[in-house]
């Protein structure tokens, strides 16, 4: 729209080509907001397995670097293991001196990272499903002294379109971390 006035040009939009706007805007924010949705999950899922993968090879190299024995745990609180299984919850590494792969006073804490964001889980299977024990050698060991092998998968809960797939973190028997994508999406379900 345009009108001359005492020679000034004045220019300005009707209220057709405003909302023709404001729908194309509504339209790229609609399409824009899930896309950035995955994106947020795929960076998350990513950094929350570096995390348990890193923290697993720092524990197994303090084991080894200290001649004693280390461990994680799925933790209660910065100072203790939690009664329950599941690493969502945070871990705790500290060095064992009792070997029961519990944190007892006056054990060091080595490392504590908090618990997952509201939504994530980590659950363990049977083997890892609360604890992992290295020994002096880099070795994974249960309390009893048997080796100790397992996975921790990590997910988002529930089922959202376009939620990333699990992530597991594959601890051997000779105790060294690996991580694999699961092509199960429905490997956090329960």
């Amino acid at each position: 729209m345009t009108s001359s006035r005492m020679g000034h040009r004045v220019r300005g939009v009707t209220l057709i080509e405003l909302f023709a706007v404001l729908a194309i805007l509504a339209i790229l924010v609609g399409v824009a907001v899930p896309g950035m949705q995955q994106w947020v999950d795929a960076v998350r899922i990513g950094t929350l397995v570096r995390a348990l993968h890193s923290d697993l090879q720092l524990a197994r190299s303090e084991a080894i670097r200290r001649g004693e024995r280390v461990a994680m745990c799925a933790a209660d609180s910065q100072m203790s293991c939690a009664a329950v299984p599941g690493w969502q919850q945070g871990w705790l590494m500290f060095v064992d001196v009792n070997n029961n792969a519990r944190r007892d006073e006056g054990e060091p804490v080595l490392r504590y990272h908090g618990s997952l964001p509201p939504g994530w889980s980590a659950r363990g299977n049977q083997p890892v499903a609360r604890f992992v024990s290295y020994d002096s050698l880099g070795s994974t060991r249960m309390v009893s002294g048997a080796f100790q092998a397992g996975s921790i998968v990590v997910c988002r809960q529930g089922t959202r379109a376009g939620a990333p797939l699990p992530r597991r973190v594959v601890i051997n028997s000779v105790g060294r971390p690996r991580t694999e994508t699961v092509n199960d999406p429905q490997a956090c379900a329960g």
